[in-house]
């Protein structure tokens, strides 16, 4: 093996460590999510909504992407990234609706530094999946 085939390989090694890294981070995602659920039991039907939405969400974030046969992939998925789509509009108005409830009692609140960081695992977890299962898109 030449020195540019060292290379190559090594970097396709660093891919492959990086995208399994950000699939592990999918996982820890879903558990924060899964916590979500069970802490958003309100009397509203928004709050029933996000609780039940969650729940799925996870449950599709746990799905093993890599090892569905080829028929069924597609439709999870396109699933998957609709979910993601979706979790970004629900953590929006969950924030929209913290500021004005804040701001109903006199409050002002921070900036929503975890609905961020939850809103980039969500998009993150797309682009991961796709090149984890078909890694000859990445060049």
């Amino acid at each position: 093996m030449n020195e540019s085939e060292q290379l190559e390989a090594a970097r396709l090694q660093s891919i492959a460590r990086g995208l399994c890294l950000a699939r592990l981070a999918g996982y820890v995602m879903a558990v924060l999510v899964l916590s979500g659920a069970a802490l958003s039991q309100g009397p509203g039907a928004f709050d029933s909504f996000k609780g039940a939405y969650f729940l799925v969400y996870a449950v599709v974030l746990c799905l093993p992407f890599q090892r569905m046969p080829a028929q069924t992939w597609p439709w999870a998925y396109g699933l998957l990234v609709a979910l993601s789509a979706l979790f970004v509009f629900v953590m929006i108005a969950v924030v929209m609706f913290a500021y004005m409830a804040a701001a109903e009692r006199g409050e002002r609140l921070g900036i929503p530094g975890f609905e961020g960081m939850l809103i980039f695992f969500a998009l993150l977890q797309v682009p991961v999946v796709l090149f984890q299962r078909k890694p000859d898109l990445l060049d």
